[in-house]
């Protein structure tokens, strides 16, 4: 995956990981669905350069609920938009020091709107626009910036 960091510029790390979610409540209107809630999230990568590399679902935030939505009966079509507040550990940051812990300036939200089973069973969802991270308490200071995070997600219970 794709991330940018300043002052090094574009990096690609290998991420995995996964998340749980939750029903919440049925989803009203159109052919329905229901809303999900992201219990937990965490996706971590190795380097060389920067150690750890953490991904994770920033528990203090409160975030929307997650829409899972039937968009076709026949054959059965389902879209699901993931969205979550997020921070980005590196353990070991440029120009050195302790860990360096980012908050997620908007919500980290993938989408797969094709899905024919849930819980999805290799399905690849897409990351619908890249997340800034920022040091906490200075919003306008971009250190991160997440470009990509295309996911095959598959169920295992």
């Amino acid at each position: 995956m794709p991330l940018k960091i300043e002052p090094l510029g574009v990096v690609t790390l290998d991420f995995k990981g996964g998340w749980k979610v939750r029903v919440e409540k049925n989803f009203e209107g159109g052919l329905g669905g229901v809303w999900l809630k992201f219990l937990h999230m965490e996706f971590d990568a190795d380097s060389e350069m920067f150690g750890r590399v953490t991904i994770s679902q920033d528990e203090d935030a409160a975030d929307p609920l997650s829409p899972l939505q039937v968009v076709r009966q026949l054959p059965p079509t389902f879209s699901n938009t993931l969205q979550v507040s997020i921070k980005l550990t590196i353990e070991k940051p440029p120009g050195g020091g302790p860990p360096l812990v980012l908050a997620g300036k908007n919500l980290f939200t993938q989408l797969n709107d094709r899905l024919t089973v849930f819980p999805p069973q290799g399905a690849v969802y897409q990351l619908q626009h890249p997340v800034e991270f920022t040091p906490v308490g200075q919003p306008d200071e971009v250190r991160a910036q997440l470009l990509q995070f295309p996911a095959t997600v598959s169920h295992n219970p």
